[in-house]
């Protein structure tokens, strides 16, 4: 049997969901189960989203499954401080501290539990057919605004441009990278390349969006969505998937965006650096473009 262990916000959770799907098609015969435990008591973002949006499949572990390979850590503040505390298990794997791909934890044939956010594509690329369909949104609701949008979407040629502020102002491992300068060189270049009819803006801080991008757009038009909030905030990375090319902020929300985008020509443009301590050097698709930061 092997565990996962889910955590985080929404682009975190399809990062580790996307990692226990290709274990599963590496073990095929195998138990693959996930551990979600750690969202009771979680303060942050939405909890935990994965079955309500996409109504995964693969089965919660049990406690006593769970204690055979890592500890009972019940709810978030246990998990807060367990994790810091306890010895490691040789029972359980952890993810490298500088986030690097290591292939040979899919190949890992002993019973684990898998501890760690695995963001990069290098671990389910092969099995990509099988992910898309695994994060297939739900339809939006008739009166929903984003109808609107994924009109639009149908007919022009889209860029999502997406700027994450909120927490990320104030965290030093976050700051000064993808800056207004960032934004701005992104915003030319897509001009540049791919001749955007309409950018389409997602941020946790339109106001400044507003402010800070108006003259990079120019003369080309722009929405700002804002609708999307609390629960519904997926229904953003929803949009962003169905634009032709994406800016994306060094966030794991629009990665995700980008990366469900089934455009075979999209251009995607990413930070070179990705946080400010090193490491997630995997993080970003060979085939997409970096501006350095």
């Amino acid at each position: 049997m092997k565990i996962v262990n889910i955590l985080g916000g929404l682009g975190n959770q399809m990062f580790q969901y996307a990692f226990a799907v290709a274990l599963q098609a590496k073990h095929p015969s195998e138990k693959i189960k996930i551990d979600s435990s750690g969202f009771k008591g979680y303060p942050l973002h939405n909890g935990f989203e994965l079955k309500r949006i996409f109504d995964i499949e693969l089965p919660e572990a049990s406690i006593k499954e769970q204690m055979s390979l890592f500890y009972p850590l019940r709810n978030y503040r246990m998990w807060q401080i367990g994790n810091k505390v306890l010895p490691h298990r040789a029972s359980t794997v952890y993810e490298p501290e500088d986030m690097h791909y290591v292939p040979e934890l899919l190949l890992n044939t002993d019973s684990a539990y898998y501890l760690g956010y695995w963001q990069t594509e290098k671990y389910f690329r092969d099995i990509r057919p099988q992910i898309l369909d695994v994060f297939t949104f739900p339809p939006f609701p008739l009166t929903s605004k984003n109808n609107e949008i994924v009109g639009l979407l149908q007919t022009k040629n889209v860029v999502s441009v997406h700027v994450r502020r909120g927490d990320y102002v104030n965290i030093g491992n976050t700051q000064s990278i993808c800056t207004l300068e960032y934004y701005h060189q992104g915003i030319k270049k897509m001009k540049e390349t791919v001749s955007p009819e309409q950018f389409l803006i997602f941020s946790d801080d339109i106001g400044w969006c507003r402010e800070n991008l108006a003259a990079a757009f120019g003369d080309v038009p722009c929405i700002y969505v804002d609708w999307n909030k609390g629960s519904e905030s997926f229904c953003d990375i929803q949009l962003m998937s169905l634009c032709k090319h994406n800016i994306i902020a060094n966030s794991s929300f629009s990665w995700w965006g980008a990366w469900l985008n089934q455009n075979p020509d999209k251009v995607v443009i990413a930070p070179s650096r990705w946080m400010n301590n090193g490491g997630w050097v995997d993080i970003i698709p060979s085939d997409w473009v970096t501006i350095q930061v």
